[in-house]
């Protein structure tokens, strides 16, 4: 692995590297994260969610492995659960019991190259549900690796310096993708978005499916003219910090049959 590293970085994203430089890396620890692609209103665009989790992860792979893991990121889902983004065009999705299958698929290759420990990374809303239930599903198969689900970890005592809080599309979004891709970010669109408001407020409370069209009607909600790219990289860089530390912990953790106990 020496050799490899002369001359050059070697932060384990699975893309670049050949299939030599992967045997040489020998990961400890895989980490699949989970996009979307679907309407973020009429100033972000539709590959918001894959964009941020995607940086995220880099970021915390990257740092992880500067500090001695072994951890191989692959790449970003982009297509994932949407069927409450119907109304609008676009919106790609694939099943639940797809995305299903495809996790437990991807796990299951994971075992079958010698890996133990799955880190899976979500960046939109709709997925924690589904992949929740494949973890289930993982749990109760013979000789399959260790799996957790993040979205990231911000460290202990980090204080968001978002001012307008927001379920998709707001201040956070916004600024986030003002310091990830400042390009792709229609500033003269930024606005007070519309967000509908419950019939029955203690449905607050409970659980249901929201029809998007109806709840954000422009497809994002909330205020957005507070956003700034120095918001966006403060909350991407602290989950990043807080997600290195697990990446590299788990990395140097010996697996065995009582993972994660002791």
């Amino acid at each position: 692995m020496d050799e490899i590293r002369s001359g050059r970085a070697f932060p384990g994203l699975l893309e670049e590297m050949t299939v030599e430089e992967v045997r040489a890396f020998g990961p400890e620890v895989v980490v699949l994260p989970l996009g979307s692609t679907e309407p973020h209103g009429p100033h972000l665009p539709m590959g918001t969610d894959t964009y941020q989790v995607t940086r995220l992860c880099r970021l915390a792979v990257e740092q992880a492995n500067r500090q001695g893991a072994r951890v191989l990121l692959y790449p970003t889902l982009p297509i994932t659960n949407n069927a409450n983004f119907r109304a609008f065009p676009f919106s790609l999705r694939i099943g639940i019991r797809t995305l299903m299958a495809v996790i437990v698929d991807i796990v299951t290759q994971c075992k079958d190259d010698g890996v133990n420990k799955v880190v899976i990374v979500n960046g939109h809303g709709g997925n924690p549900a589904t992949i929740q239930a494949a973890l289930r599903e993982i749990s109760g198969m013979d000789d399959m690796p260790f799996v957790c689900l993040t979205s990231g970890i911000a460290p202990e005592g980090f204080v968001s310096p978002i001012e307008h809080p927001s379920d998709h599309g707001g201040e956070s979004e916004t600024s986030r993708m003002m310091w990830i891709r400042p390009d792709l970010v229609r500033k003269d669109k930024l606005a007070n978005n519309p967000v509908g408001r419950l019939r029955v407020e203690a449905l607050a409370n409970a659980y249901f499916v929201r029809p998007w069209h109806r709840y954000v009607p422009v497809s994002a909600g909330g205020e957005t003219r507070a956003s700034s790219a120095e918001k966006g990289k403060a909350i991407v860089q602290a989950h990043a910090d807080g997600l290195a530390n697990l990446l590299l912990d788990m990395s140097q953790a010996p697996y065995d049959e009582n993972f994660p106990y002791v």
